[in-house]
């Protein structure tokens, strides 16, 4: 039975999801979340950007809520859900007791990925990695075991999924862009190497994007003199792509530009796709997802712009199908769709 808080964050955030009516009228269906295809081998929702903050707790859980609520109502249950970092708005407590508590009150999905975003390091502790009660990195190893069972070291780990690789990536400072030290990126390179044995795709989960990738740098803050790594990973982009490019079947899941869905051929706002490919070493592409903000989204932007939304993604034999879902509406946006063939 849902609490009086929770009833009224939930009306809250029907209230903020009519404010947005381009996001539910551009749906093309709304239906449960349901898999498209019988022979599903893994499913999972990718969210991004909730940026849940304490003066508008109420709606900022209730928009939440009305995506979980979504995602425990499917037909067909998700194997996996991943929150793409900024799931706070300055990494505090208060915030982060919001998220999992909102997270825990539903039956999402088998498994649970927390990946850590530059909002969610701006604590009161941002400078304290190392602390080992109160500071960063501390508080996101204790949130993201609260919220989904993990026992974690680091700003970074993986998981085995119904036999498939996932990746979280994570920021090692407070900058807006991120950094990665020799360390993750040299745990990255067998981590990859170990996902690639597999034969199966892997996903790879970062909050920042590739640098110059997504309409970057332009479309961070519409500057066209923007130097080329501003709005996406900094300084270790280069080496993170090096890395991804020696394997095949490789999707790159980001958040961070708080913009909305949109296609290469769209005219509305500055050029870029929320899907868009990346030549590896072998001269096949790697997948490149952005998620649209679930919250907090940048009309300049461009693009369908609505909150609640992120991907649901199906893997089959020879594919995987992107599928663009506005969760807090219960709403199918088919014509950002995508099939990517699997190569081999």
């Amino acid at each position: 039975m849902k609490t009086p808080v929770r009833i009224v964050s939930l009306f809250l955030s029907v209230v903020m999801t009519l404010t947005a009516p381009l996001g539910l009228l551009m749906g093309k269906e709304t239906a449960k979340l349901a898999r498209a295809k019988e022979d599903c081998r893994v499913s999972f929702a990718a969210i991004s950007d909730i940026h849940m903050r304490g003066n508008y707790k109420l709606i900022f859980r209730g928009m939440l809520e009305l995506g979980l609520l979504d995602m425990e109502r499917a037909q067909d249950k998700l194997d996996a859900v991943a929150f793409v970092g900024d799931v706070t708005n300055h990494g505090y407590v208060d915030q982060w007791d919001a998220f999992a508590d909102s997270v825990r009150g539903y039956d999402i999905a088998e498994n649970t990925m927390v990946v850590v975003g530059n909002h969610d390091t701006w604590g009161p502790n941002r400078d304290e990695f190392d602390d080992p009660e109160d500071g960063v990195k501390a508080t996101f190893i204790r949130y993201n075991k609260t919220i989904s069972g993990r026992d974690i070291t680091e700003m970074y780990y993986s998981d085995i999924i119904n036999g498939y690789p996932f990746i979280a990536l994570g920021s090692e400072t407070d900058s807006t862009s991120a950094y990665l030290s020799d360390t993750q990126l040299a745990w990255f390179a067998r981590e990859m190497e170990k996902a690639a044995a597999t034969g199966k795709p892997i996903f790879v989960f970062m909050h920042q994007p590739i640098n110059q990738t997504h309409g970057l740098p332009y479309v961070w803050d519409l500057d066209k003199d923007d130097p080329p790594d501003k709005g996406g990973v900094g300084d270790q982009s280069a080496a993170l792509a090096a890395i991804l490019k020696k394997y095949d079947n490789v999707f790159y899941i980001s958040g961070h530009l708080h913009a909305g869905y949109k296609n290469a051929d769209s005219r509305i706002g500055p050029a870029y796709a929320c899907v868009e490919t990346m030549e590896n070493d072998n001269g096949n592409p790697i997948t490149l997802i952005n998620l649209p903000s679930y919250m907090y989204f940048d009309l300049q932007r461009g693009g369908h712009i609505a909150n609640g939304c992120g991907w649901v993604v199906e893997v089959y034999d020879g594919e995987v199908l992107l599928r663009a879902r506005n969760f807090a509406a219960g709403t199918w946006i088919t014509r950002y769709d995508r099939t990517v063939p699997l190569v081999g």
